[in-house]
């Protein structure tokens, strides 16, 4: 089961529909494991789905997230939204970098793929939250 989850991140960042690059980004003279202890402990409250610390990967559970649209010509609001977060926790010199990703889903009882989940775009602002969190939590400990 967590193979599957890290093929199916690592396949969607090979294929280009998602990527890290430009994404934001906790670097920290604090060594690797450091850094990965306080990425973990950063995403608390959410269950983590993997945790491979050889591939430097953390992917939470979904969570419900507040949802950004509304449906039909009434704009109700029975759309769901979900989300994960996927850290990579990658060695930079003596140091560690935990770079954020956030992964989204919508949900809508209408339209052409009514009752499927369907990717959208990730909330810039929650990717660079969590990732402030960690440089955070980092620099209480004095990295």
């Amino acid at each position: 089961m967590i193979w599957k989850q890290v093929s199916l991140v690592t396949v969607l960042l090979l294929a280009g529909c998602t990527t890290l690059a430009g994404k934001p980004t906790a670097t920290s003279p604090c060594p690797f494991e450091q850094v990965w202890d306080t990425s973990i402990a950063a995403l608390e409250g959410v269950r983590l789905e993997t945790a491979d610390k050889a591939a430097g990967m953390l992917e939470t559970d979904w969570v419900t997230v507040e949802n950004s649209t509304q449906a039909g010509i009434m704009q109700r609001d029975v759309n769901r939204e979900r989300a994960r977060y996927v850290v990579e926790v990658k060695r930079e010199g003596t140091g560690a970098a935990a770079t954020v990703l956030q992964l989204r889903e919508a949900w809508s009882p209408m339209g052409v793929k009514m009752n499927q989940w369907r990717a959208v775009l990730g909330n810039p602002r929650d990717e660079e939250a969590v990732a402030a969190e960690i440089a955070r939590r980092l620099k209480e400990k004095g990295c």
